[in-house]
């Protein structure tokens, strides 16, 4: 994937990207690798430029000048080379530099010959901390986290998936409600990136975290009581039960403080509502 400045590119601006009929059956036996349209992937820029989504109060925030710095931490295994370096350059480009501390890349046991010295020597020339961890075996998300949150300097600690790519704005009211309570765990709206076209979708911010007797984590429609206590301003911040387990930030102090999370879990998807029971 080159890196292109202009939005003139595959996928700029967020565009679905179609693959021409004559070369469907490759992309079929490349979307095998990591169950997503590789082909597609490959095409977009490193850096490809995106819309902003949000609403137009959200635009016009103000946000406190001393704010707390962040960790990033990304945990991957056999990732595609474009879908985990877009998630890098988007947190580069629009994260206020003053504010990221470090990008941690916890490498789960990756096979592939690509994520090791190439990946090493590539971060090495990006214009922040990218320190590289691997687990000498695989370990599974939970224990690989933890890899990450202890060798994280920065006072919060911001968890993404490995196949993100953050937007304008993304990060500064995360850490500004950390600053107004280090309790709070902040999770942002989960936009979509759809899996064969790479279009990036805005996400719903009338849902939140529940979850069934199952205990199966579930998106629910916001309710009423949360509206009024909002007094209609979409803006606000939204209380949630639980929390989707990907993307969220958590003072790394505050996260000590409650257990972090439970090494013992072996299985993907229990994470977010441990954490959310913890908090």
């Amino acid at each position: 994937a080159v890196i292109s400045r202009n939005q003139e590119g595959p996928g700029e601006m967020g565009k679905a990207v179609l693959i021409p009929k004559d070369e469907q059956e490759k992309m079929k036996e490349l979307f095998k690798i990591n169950q997503f349209n590789l082909m597609a992937s490959d095409l977009i820029a490193l850096n490809r430029s995106l819309p902003d989504v949000r609403l137009d109060g959200c635009k016009t925030k103000v946000y406190p000048e001393e704010l707390p710095n962040t960790s990033v931490v990304i945990v991957f295994h056999n990732e595609a080379w474009s879908t985990l370096l877009r998630t890098v350059y988007s947190v580069i480009n629009r994260s206020p530099h003053r504010l990221l501390s470090e990008i941690i890349l916890v490498d789960d046991a990756s096979e592939r010959e690509f994520l090791k010295s190439s990946l090493e020597n590539y971060v090495k020339n990006l214009e922040v901390s990218i320190k590289i961890i691997r687990m000498e075996q695989r370990s599974g998300l939970i224990r690989a986290r933890l890899r990450g949150a202890a060798a994280s300097k920065g006072q919060v600690i911001t968890f993404l998936d490995a196949h993100c790519e953050c937007t304008l704005g993304w990060l500064e009211p995360l850490l500004a409600r950390i600053k107004e309570d280090r309790r709070t765990v902040v999770c942002p709206i989960i936009d979509v990136i759809s899996d064969d076209t790479f279009e990036y979708m805005a996400g719903s911010d009338m849902t939140y975290g529940g979850f069934n007797w199952k205990l199966n984590f579930r998106w629910y429609p916001v309710p009423q009581r949360e509206m009024d206590r909002r007094k209609g301003d979409r803006t606000l911040p939204v209380r949630t039960p639980t929390m989707a387990g990907g993307l969220f930030s958590i003072d790394r102090n505050y996260f000590e403080e409650i257990g972090t999370y439970d090494a013992g879990m072996d299985i993907w998807g229990g994470e977010n509502l441990e954490m959310s029971f913890r908090v």
